[in-house]
């Protein structure tokens, strides 16, 4: 039987688990955040959620997001503003960790002025972590919309003419196994995961096309996301486009991402089908390194999943400040 501090520890834990619906108080007060005329309750689970994007722990957030709460309760508002609520969690945020960590919240919060839709590509290997990195992001940025280029190899696998389709067939590490012609002066390896890639980025960049048409923010994964396939830069007037590529350099924390995978799915992406392509794997993975070293595109070796995280944030931050820089300038 827990004792009785236990017993409050537990307490303040589940006053801390949050979830999207509208928060009261003992007296069944709902507060309401107004912006305009539209007016939603208060979710002590969303603002959490969008504390987060800071990079700040996900416990860390919700902590911040209770006291907030209980500070708005003991104000006995009735509804909050917007533009005010921020400047409350601003506060909160610099007084519990650091004028940083504010100036972040209040920097995303202001993205959507910049009217551009965020269109963020994962590049990377085979079983670097690209989609679970992806996944998180999603979550922290609020982005509805993931897309992996091995996905869109599957839907052109299904709609193209077989006679076409020969450079898509298989995997990146095995497309070599389906040249049309054999190579000459280049390693079959690389050829062939180029060729594939050359198929793959045409469907790649309608689908960021579409998102930037329709100003919808996307995250894009996947080992066809190669630096100098595309010409990003044709879209930086119209997106906050940021390409990153992720590494693992190291052979034995490169199988224990294929061991998790195995796990994760359940089977059904069995350790052994890579690791006995590994030497191939990497062999393109150093193709990726080089082409992102020549190009200046950010390489972030995932040897921590939450630093990898917290990377790819910054620069996203980054990213965004220098857009409003611009503007002001």
């Amino acid at each position: 039987m827990p004792d009785k501090k236990d017993s409050e520890n537990n307490s303040t834990e589940d006053k801390m688990q949050t979830s999207d619906s509208p928060e009261t108080n003992a007296q069944g007060q709902v507060i309401v955040v107004s912006e305009e005329k539209i007016g939603l309750p208060f979710s002590k689970g969303i603002l959490a959620s969008s504390i987060s994007i800071t990079g700040l722990e996900i416990v860390l957030c919700h902590k911040i997001a209770y006291e907030i709460e209980q500070y708005l309760f003991e104000k006995k508002l009735k509804t909050v503003a917007i533009d005010e609520l921020r400047s409350i969690v601003f506060r909160f945020i610099k007084n519990y960790v650091s004028l940083e960590y504010a100036e972040k919240y209040l920097l995303w919060q202001s993205v959507g002025k910049l009217k551009k839709p965020i269109v963020l590509l994962i590049g990377g290997a085979t079983g670097v972590g690209k989609s679970t990195v992806a996944t998180i992001l999603a979550t922290r940025l609020n982005i509805t919309r993931v897309a992996s280029s091995d996905a869109i190899r599957e839907v052109m696998r299904a709609t193209v003419s077989d006679k076409l389709i020969r450079p898509i067939r298989g995997s990146s590490y095995n497309a070599y196994q389906n040249l049309t012609l054999p190579p000459v002066g280049v390693n079959p390896v690389i050829l062939g995961f180029r060729e594939q890639v050359m198929a793959v980025i045409v469907g790649v960049e309608a689908i960021i096309k579409r998102s930037i048409e329709e100003k919808h923010d996307i995250i894009i994964e996947g080992a066809h996301i190669v630096p100098g396939y595309m010409e990003i830069e044709k879209y930086n007037s119209k997106a906050i486009i940021q390409e990153i590529v992720i590494t693992v350099p190291d052979l034995q924390v490169h199988k224990e991402h294929f061991s998790k995978r195995t796990i994760e799915t359940q089977g059904s992406r069995p350790m052994h089908k890579y690791i006995k392509h590994l030497d191939k794997i990497h062999m393109i993975q150093k193709y990726i390194e080089k082409l992102a070293k020549e190009r200046s595109i950010p390489l972030i070796n995932n040897y921590s999943l939450d630093n990898t995280v917290s990377e790819v944030l910054q620069l996203l931050f980054d990213r965004v400040r220098e857009e409003f820089s611009r503007i002001r300038s």
